[in-house]
Formats: structure tokens, sequence, C-alpha cells
């Protein structure tokens, strides 16, 4: 789904690539982020769009930090920072 358009404010479907175990959560999206390839003295870095999110479902975010000691305080973290091949739908 890496063609499909979203925008400020969609709700997402997420699957972490960190962690395969990590279930799968839902999140609003607020601001996207891309950033360009840069050239460095070493390595080149790639570039990479994602977007800051924010968890919308309570229950979701007790089982991250639970289970997976993932420290989101509901609701007033920002979530995190997904990557847009996370999104799933």
């Amino acid at each position: 789904m890496k063609n499909k358009k979203y925008k400020t404010g969609d709700i997402v479907l997420i699957k972490s690539r960190m962690n395969k175990i990590i279930p799968k959560f839902h999140v609003r999206l607020l601001e996207k982020k891309v950033v360009k390839k840069t050239k460095g003295n070493k390595i080149d870095w790639p570039g990479y769009s994602g977007w800051e999110c924010e968890l919308i479902y309570k229950k979701e975010a007790d089982i991250l930090r639970k289970k997976f000691q993932i420290p989101f305080k509901f609701p007033n973290d920002i979530a995190t920072f997904v990557y847009e091949d996370e999104i799933i739908s």
C-alpha cells in the first residue's frame, strides 16, 4: 500500500517492523515527515518518509505498555514515528 495517499487525521492500522510479535495497532496520523537521501563522508544515508502519530485506543496502549514495556501514556503521548511502509490499512 505504499502508493496510497494518506492525509493528516487519517486513522490507520500499523504493523511494527521492529518486532514481529508486537500486535497491530491503530494510530491517527498527525504530521508527515519526508527526509531526502543525503551523501555522507563514509556512507550515503537513504531517504525515508513517515508520520508522527498518536495512539487512539486506550486498550491497545495498555497492551503495548504492559506486555511489551513500550512506555506509552494514553492519551497524552504522541505515540511514535511510523514509516509509511508500516501502514497496512
